[in-house]
């Protein structure tokens, strides 16, 4: 499994909800200079409580901003292709799937 940057993991998120610096920053509480040093890979290792509250917003685990959305290996394998996609969901999304799983499957 490899280690993605978490510069790499943010610039996705930002260009995939259209989030700015300045609005990141006035939206969690880190400061814009803090957010640009990330995204410029001069601050590789943000302070837990900076990645907590920009993974807040995102609505994700501080956790995801380190791993890459398709570190498991899909090669065709459907079960793989299944998990990267519900990786890739915001918490409430996920909740919606397993009620409805929840209810197919009972």
């Amino acid at each position: 499994m490899s280690k993605i940057d978490i510069s790499q993991q943010l610039a996705r998120l930002m260009r995939e909800n259209g989030v700015s610096q300045s609005g990141l920053s006035r939206g969690c509480g880190v400061p814009q200079p803090t957010i640009n040093r990330i995204l410029n890979e001069k601050t590789k290792e943000p302070r837990r409580e900076s990645v907590v509250r920009i993974a807040g917003f995102f609505e994700v685990a501080p956790e995801s901003l380190y791993k890459e959305s398709d570190q498991i290996r899909e090669d065709g394998d459907p079960v793989a292709r299944l998990y990267n996609q519900m990786c890739a969901l915001r918490p409430n999304q996920r909740k919606r799937l397993f009620s409805k799983l929840a209810e197919e499957i009972t």
